[in-house]
């Protein structure tokens, strides 16, 4: 009876073919999600954000939708790279953060950045992956990490998540941020 309780728990350990979820949402965004996703939504200063948050065995994912067509602020390259380095700079700033990596992802219409960054949680050293991506009036933040000794899985499924992401065509979106 123990050996099949060891077996039963050591099967649900392993990777699996689990379906990819594809989550379509109303604020322009659509991506794949390793699991059914939780939907949170905040109003901070009058700019209302949508989460989407799911987890699996190895790997916690998240979207952050940010709208910002209420305060009518146009995204210019300028003012987007200060906004990417306050975010960024909010996304490291618990005292065990190490920015590992950081890159610019090519884009025509779109100013889109990412980190790498390690913390310290719970004795555990955590690797992330965070994509800041400004379109239109949104200001999306995609993240996915987990224990750093699940390096290789974590960047799998970085590549499914950050791959799968498609926009719809609205006319908030006309707005365009290059570098």
């Amino acid at each position: 009876m123990i050996l099949i309780k060891f077996l039963l728990l050591f099967v649900t350990l392993l990777p699996t073919d689990e379906k990819w979820y594809r989550i379509d949402t109303q604020e322009e965004i659509s991506f794949l999600f390793p699991n059914t996703s939780q939907k949170l939504t905040k109003m901070v200063n009058g700019i209302p954000s949508a989460i989407y948050q799911t987890k699996d065995l190895t790997c916690v994912a998240g979207v952050v939708c940010t709208d910002f067509s209420s305060k009518n602020i146009p995204f210019t390259p300028e003012n987007a790279q200060f906004l990417y380095d306050e975010l960024k700079n909010g996304s490291l700033e618990l005292e065990t953060a190490r920015l590992k990596e950081e890159k610019t992802i090519p884009h025509d219409s779109m100013f889109i950045k990412e980190i790498e960054y390690t913390i310290i949680k719970d004795k555990y050293e955590m690797t992330y992956f965070k994509r800041f991506i400004f379109r239109g009036n949104y200001i999306y933040q995609l993240s996915i990490g987990g224990r750093t000794r699940h390096l290789d899985m974590i960047r799998e499924e970085k590549e499914i998540f950050f791959n799968s992401v498609s926009f719809s065509v609205s006319s908030k979106s006309e707005n365009k941020v290059t570098e």
